[in-house]
């Protein structure tokens, strides 16, 4: 009798078959950890956002009463970065036309601690020179989207500039 070596055809099919049945059950399962890495490191970079943002907050409300400007003290001010260039804005992220300067100075002074800003969008909502939340994402149209003091644990349904910084503030 004759031995033959190797894999019968039936064989072949089964362990082909074995492979794409764990293929389907790991890969949602990696998109899904994935996702919520990505989502854990936005909320841990709003929270560094959070804090440059509220220590120049402060600054510019001292700076403001001796100077008599009044960039930030109508009340409601949000501050987005769309990775290159910042700007005061209203809710839903439409430029306000506020004080180019400041909105440059403003972003600056942020970036200066937050040092992943070429590489993230960042939303700001302050409220009475304090800083109320922040939500920010890798770019523009992400929906991995962290935020602080309110931490995200799921992907958003809104990009950060459509944001409802409503729903995470305190």
């Amino acid at each position: 009798m004759k031995s033959k070596k190797g894999f019968t055809l039936i064989e072949m099919i089964v362990v082909i078959a074995i492979i794409g049945i764990l293929g389907a059950i790991l890969v949602p399962t990696w998109s899904y950890f994935i996702m919520k890495g990505n989502v854990r490191t936005q909320n841990d970079y709003s929270k560094v956002i959070f804090n440059a943002a509220q220590t120049e907050a402060t600054r510019m409300k001292f700076s403001e009463r001796a100077t008599g400007d009044n960039y930030m003290s109508n009340g409601d001010f949000y501050f987005y970065w769309d990775g290159s260039t910042g700007y005061a804005c209203d809710e839903d992220g439409n430029t306000i036309g506020a004080d180019a300067a400041k909105d440059e100075a403003f972003a600056k002074a942020i970036n200066r601690v937050f040092n992943s800003a070429d590489s993230n969008v960042y939303k700001v909502y302050i409220k009475n020179y304090k800083v109320e939340s922040v939500a920010s994402s890798r770019y523009e149209n992400d929906k991995a989207v962290g935020s602080y003091p309110v931490s995200q644990d799921r992907r958003s349904d809104d990009y950060v500039k459509d944001f409802d910084m409503g729903d995470i503030n305190l």
